[in-house]
């Protein structure tokens, strides 16, 4: 965890220990603070001081100061704080859960010692006194109780859940009152962990034991000062996780692992000295210090914190809490923990940013930041969707399953099976109507197709229906009870469904619905209108008002009207329906009451209505009172009176009397009911006079039969009056029929017009048809009015058949006419078929008509009524019989153009053809595009009637591009050459082409070349392309695409269609058109590099040679330059000159102007250039000179070509004596040396010896030389005469006389005054000796590395060389002493690259984009690849510890320009030479290999593991870089990149050690990353990478780990002691290939790289540095 100071709450004071204690209250708002002063002070969660309060002693008498307070704690809920005094006291003042209270002392806890130490409990406090007891203070009860008693004073006191800890001054550890353990000390510190408890004292020792068993599971010793080991108190976080102990000068904190394990680490405070209190806010996030001087310091304590979309901040106090905090301020912050996983790994937002989904790995945690409410649910796997805000609820799909979860709830209410999972037609309500009879009403509206509603019930898990919808629904929702449902299908219709009940349509056209809140009101819109239902229980009450097209907005109750004033909703008739539907009616009187201004009737009637619902009769009659109804009010009046009657004065038992429910009854309409009270109260006359009143006779002689039946002829009489005075002779006809006097009812139903009723009675009653007036009298009135079918019958009946016929058939019943007329009358029976044909075919039946028809032999009629009847293979038949055709014209017509319109071609042809419309059947296949088949029936017409159809039908075709069916009309009608050229008009070439071969084959190579040049002056070369190939003219083809610039078309034409030859002429030509670094890329990729030098030589393309050289063309730069030079020679001596000086060859740019002549300008150029030539190019000039006769510039350049024995020698061949002394005297000072007489014969004597053989001697002769030279004072040839010694002792003596020839070298050295070069000769020469102590020195002298070149100098004769050399390097004149190092400049290239690693930061120059190396890097790489690499000299033994220091450094400095691929080469080459170990040619391996695409995304995964020996935040951008480039790598890069920050971060502050490994635990890689002084990793790639992980960062569906395989760690992780793949630096699999050293790669890999290495230069390298370190490969498998 991590700890960054906040601010300081109270400064420090000069009282000691002024701060006794500290509280947080559990619900965050409230920090209290206790002081020595007995005053409380109480600072909000910002640290701003709102209050305070003084405290009160236990004894008033005692005094203000009696007392001190111990210790202070919250309770549970926030309201009280418990305050513990020594005055054996414990007060418990109500402060309030915010800062609204007034603070009141609600407890009081008298106790038998002074509490020590005070913790919250369930329904108080728990404390610990000072007698040893520990005892629970119940603030319900006001009562204390004690728990256990362990005899000696409380010095800590922990709880945690059910579980209580107490420890005491002896030492004893108690456990919910059982002694656990006794420690060696008083455990100052306790923090019960269950199943652990954590112990401290004042040794600085942190125990941890079980809690259950008391057995030690760890003891930690943390690196305190002797002096300052006391560990004070200690304070638990809310987590649990967290235990925060104080100390001096800070704190420590421990976080509790699994198995017990405590990790601590120290928080540094200087000048805090004791921290005496501490205290965890309720979230977890902050930590509050109280120091001895009396400052309050607050800390942040989080792991991790970020911001979301800038709306929440993320704050990760563990990793089991996560603190949100809107940033807005417009809802408090919410504190998630996860208790079923163990770490939130995951957090994202959603439904505006007030939703998130918090994920462990066996849970997710649905939050409402709005609510302050969290859900824990047990959840695996991914792969979810989450509807956040949905009714109080979340919704949760996934693998078609719909979870609903309510937030605050820790389980899932229930699950359905849908994939309808739209959040438009879900619906859940989660107890939000207070009008519900349900106290838990939760309900879940949903699909289970596109047209089945299904509704549960949350609760019980039940389904309380399913229904289907007409058409698919796109939009639904409950109302807020749960009870109604709305829903609207996709054509706009709106559907109201009751749950209990029926669904019903109630608008159409509806674009949008909505509920009003708080109510069972909703609006609608239509296109038109706006419809406002104040109660969804009466759809038929709906308000319109007019409204725009614009969509409409429901804020509240106010409806926002595109274009016009908002409307607001009748809150009257809301309020009023949300109480009438709760049935709280005299709640709504009294609404209605209170309400004036408004116009209530519509409500007062409604209520009096829900009230008569009840039996509800004096409020009812309130209600129409209210309103003015005074026939209802006075009708209610008189049922009140008579149920105070009924009642004897108790209206509600009066209610339930008979009489008075007959009244009720009679009010609502029931009469059947008041019939029934009538009778049970024993009044039917009431029941018989009441239907009479009501004029339901039926009902009143009905019974009238049962109770009274003397009244029942009186009743029936009375009857029949009333239906005769009102006219109702229907009813009296069926009255007298009822009583059975028929011919009565006959008769009274002819006066009333009713002859259909009496005719029925006359069929029925068989006697009645015997009385001739009665039946003549119903026949004339049947016939009067025309109901012939009735007269038919009377006439049928009668024996009248042929009247009966003429009646049936004038009432058009012709089955009945047509069936009697072939018993009575046959000859009647065919004008009756026709007659009955033509009348089906007039109403409309003509399919019924047709057999009628064809039975009366009118044909005609019947193929008209066929066709009429859509009948058409019946009006086939029917003309296949008819001869006349022309007289059917129209119907054939018909028929045929049903026939086309079902494409039954055949008969409809047959059908046109025989009535002659063969025209008409062309013209129909010429419109059905069916072309042959018409121009095979024009061959019918004459031609000029077939050009007319076609002529016109060919254009519109053409003109509609329909050109194929004009082709078949040009080629049916002959006209080829018409289709050629409309082919040739619309460039439709390939066409035209067909018809060319097809029909003009002659001319087709032709216009394929003349097609293709046409597409080509159009732009369309691929097309052009084709057609010149298939005109065998690939070499247009070739100049087409040429002189577009498509040089990649003409490569591909010519390597498919013309000679190798051409492809390769192709290729040069198109690397001339591209600058130099393309063109040689493209030469030596298709394998030309060769070819392309020499055309880029003879084309005079030097800078396209000069690439080639680079990539394989057989040529070097400095061939290529002095081909450049060669050409510009003899024109441009400059451009010559400055092309050497180019291609890195001075010496050739000096030689240019040597060969003109020109010897200052060479003298310039090698002075600037190349200053090893200026001394040739002085002798040059002199010799020159010399010739000219000039001697003083002659004299002069010699000179300075430091010659001047040459001028004397040259003086005295021209006989100039003086010049030539004059010239010796100034430069020659050495020429007068004397040779002592003694030295010739000594000299002469050596000589003679060495012929013997005599090697000894001779070496004698030759020291004695040098000492009588010396002596003489000739020194240089004393100092000739002892190298040459030096010489015969090293390559012809050994053993005894090889070290006394060595001593005596050292003596004549010395002599000479050279005793230093004397003492390193010996040195050398017995450097192999086997005898011990012989010429050995004690004072050899070292300086840097001077020690191992003296012993490497095997060459005593050259000891003045070696001198020299070491003089030159130490001067620093490094190039003059590599010029003549010789064999010895390896040692020296060496050092001299130490020497500028020395003088050079690794920070100089650096610029991680580049592809150049800063100067320092690129002057060492020269050096050594010059005198190590090219030179092939080997090391000495004596180099090898300064080589290692160079390998390591030269490593550290190239992989500084990772983008520097020729430095990367060169650094590899030279490492391999000096013999660097594999470890770093491992690195220097993988660095190169990120640039070879085939192997790049391995080796970048694997650098990370030597980050200990190159640049770390360099190696980790690259590494992130390459990853994220990858598809899906956006997981890996966000890691990788993170880590780059917070090493660049590190870098510039100098604390690596404070970098957080924790994401790496699955890797091997280190954990001391390699850092320069300053971030490497700066400016626009730093600002590039910290956007994009900052983007990455806010992208939850991004996972922010590395992934693992299947053995749990990162894939490109080695194990220790295990080989890694050489190429890619990932584990070995099974198929590799091994080198001759051992080593082996991935077979893969390998193969990729070889590969690629044919192509690519890069992989080429990296392929033969592979090759160059671990020797050949031989693909064997292991």
């Amino acid at each position: 965890m991590r700890f960054k100071y906040s601010k300081t709450i109270l400064e420090a004071q000069s009282a000691d220990r002024p701060i006794v204690d500290l509280s947080w209250s559990p619900n965050n708002v409230k920090l209290a603070v206790a002081t020595c002063d007995r005053v409380i002070f109480l600072y909000d969660r910002d640290g701003v001081r709102r209050d305070k309060f003084n405290t009160k002693p236990a004894d008033p008498a005692a005094g203000k100061k009696s007392y001190t307070i111990t210790a202070i704690a919250f309770s549970e809920n926030s309201e009280s704080l418990g305050v513990a005094q020594s005055d054996n006291m414990v007060f418990v003042y109500r402060v309030g859960a915010d800062w609204s209270g007034k603070k009141v002392i609600c407890n009081k806890f008298p106790l038998s010692g002074a509490p020590m130490r005070l913790v919250t409990a369930d329904n108080g406090f728990y404390t610990g006194t000072s007698d040893g007891k520990i005892r629970t203070l119940d603030c319900k009860s006001n009562k204390s109780s004690s728990l256990w008693s362990a005899g000696s004073c409380c010095v800590s006191l922990a709880r945690s859940g059910e579980a209580a800890a107490s420890g005491h001054v002896d030492g004893a550890l108690y456990v919910n009152g059982r002694l656990l353990l006794r420690y060696n000390l008083p455990p100052t510190v306790l923090a019960l962990v269950p199943p652990y408890l954590i112990v401290g004292a004042c040794d600085g020792r942190v125990c941890v034991y079980e809690a259950q068993r008391g057995a030690l599971v760890r003891s930690v010793e943390p690196d305190l000062p002797p002096d300052r080991r006391d560990l004070i108190t200690a304070a638990l976080s809310p987590s649990g996780q967290t235990v925060a102990i104080g100390t001096f000068d800070g704190c420590l904190i421990g976080e509790v692992k699994e198995g017990g394990a405590l990790e601590l680490s120290a928080l540094r405070v200087p000048q805090l000295y004791a921290a005496g209190a501490l205290a965890w806010s309720a979230d977890g996030t902050r930590l509050v210090l109280a120091a001895q001087t009396g400052a309050l310091l607050e800390y942040e304590a989080v792991l991790r914190r970020w911001v979301w979309r800038d709306a929440v901040e993320v704050r990760h106090a563990s990793p089991q809490r996560i603190l949100l905090t809107r940033l807005a301020g417009d809802a408090p912050a919410l504190v998630v923990t996860a208790r079923l996983g163990p770490e939130i790994y995951n957090v994202r937002f959603v439904g505006n940013d007030w939703y998130a989904v918090c994920r462990t790995s066996n849970s997710l945690i649905l939050c409402d930041i709005a609510r302050g409410l969290t859900s824990e649910i047990p959840w695996s796997g991914g792969g979810e969707r989450v509807y956040a805000a949905a009714g109080g609820a979340c919704l949760l799909h996934r693998a078609g399953e719909l979870s609903v979860v309510e937030y605050g709830l820790d389980a899932v209410l229930h699950t359905v099976r849908t994939e309808r999972v739209n959040p438009h037609v879900l619906s859940v309500r989660i107890n939000e109507s207070a009008s519900s009879h349900d106290a838990d009403r939760k309900r879940l509206a949903y699909l289970l197709d596109r047209q089945t509603v299904a509704v549960v019930d949350l609760v019980t898990g039940s389904q309380l229906g399913q229904w289907w919808h007409e058409a698919r629904v796109d939009w639904l929702e409950l109302n807020e009870g749960g009870e109604l449902l709305l829903l609207r299908d996709t054509r706009r219709r709106l559907a109201l469904l009751r749950l209990d009940g029926d669904k019903e349509i109630i608008a159409s056209g509806v674009s949008f619905v909505q509920w009003v809140e708080n109510s069972d009101a909703f609006v609608a819109q239509t296109p038109t209108h706006l419809l406002i239902w104040y109660s969804a229980w009466e759809t038929s009450s709906v308000e319109m008002s007019e409204c725009g097209s614009g969509a409409v907005e429901l804020r509240g109750r106010l409806l926002l009207r595109p274009g016009a004033a908002p409307l607001q909703l009748d809150e009257h008739r809301l309020e009023f329906n949300n109480g009438l539907r709760s049935g709280d009616l005299y709640g709504c009187a009294s609404y209605l009451d209170g309400v004036s201004g408004a116009d209530l009737a519509p409500l007062w009637r409604q209520l009096a209505e829900r009230a008569m619902e009840v039996s509800d009769v004096q409020l009812a009659a309130k209600c129409y009172r209210e309103v003015g109804d005074d026939a209802r009010k006075f009708y209610l009046d008189q049922i009140l009176e008579l149920a105070t009657t009924e009642g004897n004065g108790d209206v509600a038992a009066g209610i339930n009397s008979s009489l008075v429910r007959a009244k009720l009854a009679i009010y609502s309409g029931d009469l059947a009911t008041a019939e029934e009270c009538y009778v049970k109260a024993g009044q039917p006359e009431q029941a018989i006079k009441m239907f009479r009143q009501y004029n339901r006779w039926t009902d009143a002689i009905a019974l009238a039969e049962k109770t009274d039946r003397a009244a029942v002829d009186s009743l029936k009489q009375q009857y029949l009056d009333y239906l005769n005075s009102t006219g109702r002779s229907g009813e009296a006809g069926a009255a007298l029929l009822s009583n059975g006097d028929a011919r009565g009812a006959v008769r009274v139903w002819l006066r009333g017009g009713r002859a259909r009723r009496a005719a029925t009675a006359l069929l029925q009653r068989p006697d009645l048809l015997r009385d001739t007036t009665l039946l003549h009298d119903v026949k004339d009135r049947l016939i009067q009015e025309e109901w012939w079918e009735l007269a038919g019958e009377l006439a049928e009946r009668t024996g009248d058949s042929a009247a009966a016929v003429d009646y049936y058939a004038k009432g058009n019943n012709y089955s009945k006419a047509v069936q009697l007329a072939r018993e009575a009358c046959p000859h009647e029976v065919t004008r009756l078929e026709g007659e009955w044909g033509a009348w089906l075919a007039s109403s409309r039946q003509p399919g019924a008509a047709v057999p009628h028809l064809i039975e009366a032999g009118r044909t005609a009629a019947a193929l008209s009524a066929a066709l009429a009847a859509h009948h058409y293979s019946r009006a086939l038949q029917i003309l296949q019989v008819i001869d006349d055709k022309e007289s059917i014209k129209e119907e054939c017509k018909q028929l045929g153009d049903h026939f086309i319109s079902v494409k039954d071609w055949e008969t409809a042809e047959k059908v046109l053809t025989s009535c002659g419309m063969t025209e008409r059947c062309v013209r129909a296949y010429n419109s059905a595009g069916r072309l042959a088949d018409g121009l095979r029936l024009a061959a019918r017409l004459s031609p000029d009637t077939t050009r007319d159809i076609y002529a016109p039908l060919a254009a519109q075709l053409r003109q509609d591009g329909q050109l194929r069916k004009a082709e078949q009309i040009y080629v049916g009608l002959g006209d080829v050459d018409e289709a050629i050229s409309m082919y040739k008009e619309a460039k439709q070439y390939d066409s035209m082409l067909r018809l060319v071969a097809a029909h003009r084959s002659a001319l087709l190579e032709a216009t394929r070349k003349h097609v293709a040049q046409a597409l080509q002056a159009s732009g369309d070369l691929r097309a052009a392309e084709n057609y010149y190939i298939q005109a065998g003219d690939w070499k247009s083809a070739i100049a087409m695409y040429g002189g577009a610039g498509q040089w990649e078309a003409a490569e591909r034409v010519a390597r498919a269609h013309a000679p190798a030859t051409v492809a390769q002429q192709t290729a040069l030509q198109w690397a001339a058109t591209l600058p130099p670094a393309p063109a040689a890329r493209l030469l030596a990729a298709r394998g030309l590099a060769a070819v392309g030098v020499r055309w880029a030589l003879q084309a005079q393309r030097w800078d396209i040679a000069n690439e080639l050289s680079d990539l394989g063309g057989g040529v070097s730069r400095r061939e290529v330059a002095r081909h450049e030079a060669a050409a510009l020679a003899a024109d441009s001596p400059e451009a010559a000159a400055a092309a050497f000086v180019r291609a890195g060859a001075p010496d050739d740019a000096v030689r240019v102007w040597l060969a003109r002549g020109d010897h200052q300008r060479a003298l310039a150029t090698a002075e600037k250039h190349a200053p090893h030539m200026v001394e040739e190019v002085l002798v040059e000039g002199a010799r020159a000179a010399a010739e000219r006769g000039d001697l003083q510039e002659f004299e002069t350049l010699m000179i300075r070509a430091n010659r001047p024995r040459e001028v004397v020698q040259h003086y005295k061949d021209l006989e100039l004596y003086e010049e030539a002394s004059r010239v010796a005297r100034e430069y020659v000072p050495d020429g007068g040396e004397g040779v002592p007489p003694a030295v010739p014969p000594l000299l002469q004597r050596a000589a003679d010896l060495a012929d013997r053989s005599e090697w000894s001697d001779a070496v004698r002769a030759l020291c004695g030389a040098a000492r009588a030279g010396a002596a003489g004072g000739a020194a240089k040839l004393a100092e000739r005469a002892a190298l040459r010694a030096a010489r015969l002792a090293r390559d012809r003596l050994r053993g005894q006389a090889r070290a006394t020839a060595a001593a005596m070298l050292a003596d004549s050295f010395a002599e000479i005054g050279q005793a230093d070069v004397g003492e390193q000769l010996r040195a050398a020469l017995l450097e192999d000796m086997d005898e011990e102590g012989v010429g050995t020195s004690a004072d050899y002298d070292e300086e840097e590395e001077a020690a191992s070149e003296a012993g490497e100098a095997t060459d005593a004769g050259d000891a003045s060389e070696l001198t020299a050399l070491e003089q030159l390097a130490r001067s620093g004149q490094w190039q003059r002493c590599l010029a003549h190092a010789a064999h010895r400049a390896p040692h020296y290239a060496l050092r001299y690259v130490a020497h500028l690693f020395k003088t050079h930061s690794r920070t100089e120059g650096l610029d991680i984009e580049s592809t150049e190396v800063p100067e320092a890097l690129s002057a060492a790489l020269e050096a050594l690849r010059q005198y190590i690499l090219l030179s092939q000299a080997s090391l000495g033994q004596g180099d090898a510890t300064l080589a290692r220091a160079v390998a390591g450094e030269l490593l550290v400095r190239v992989s500084a320009a990772p983008k520097a691929v020729a430095a990367l080469q060169d650094a590899a080459a030279v490492l391999l030479a000096i013999g660097a170990d594999d470890r770093i040619l491992q690195a220097i391996t993988l660095l190169m290999a990120l640039h070879v695409p085939q192997v790049s995304a391995k080796a970048a995964r694997a650098l990370p593991r030597y980050t200990d020996i190159i640049v770390a935040d360099i190696a980790f951008y690259m590494c992130g870089m390459s990853v994220r480039g990858e598809a899906g790598g956006a997981r890996e890069a966000f890691v990788l990149l993170n880590h780059c920050l917070d090493l660049a971060e590190a870098a510039d502050d100098d604390s690596a050690h404070m970098i957080d490994y924790t994401d790496f635990e699955c890797t091997d890689w280190p954990r001391t990353p390699l850092l320069l002084g300053a971030a490497s990793v700066r400016g626009a790639p730093l600002d590039t990478v910290r956007d994009w992980v900052l983007a990455v960062s806010m992208d939850q569906a991004v996972d922010q780990t590395l992934p693992v395989d299947e053995r749990g760690r990162y894939a490109a992780s080695v194990s220790s002691g295990e080989q890694c793949c050489v190429l890619t630096g990932y584990p070995l699999g099974s198929r590799l290939v091994t080198f001759a050293n051992g080593r082996c790669a991935n077979r893969e890999s390998w193969s990729r790289a070889a590969h690629a290495a044919r192509s690519a230069p890069l992989a080429a390298a990296l392929v033969r540095h592979v090759d160059a370190w671990c020797g050949q490969s031989d693909f064997a498998h292991v």
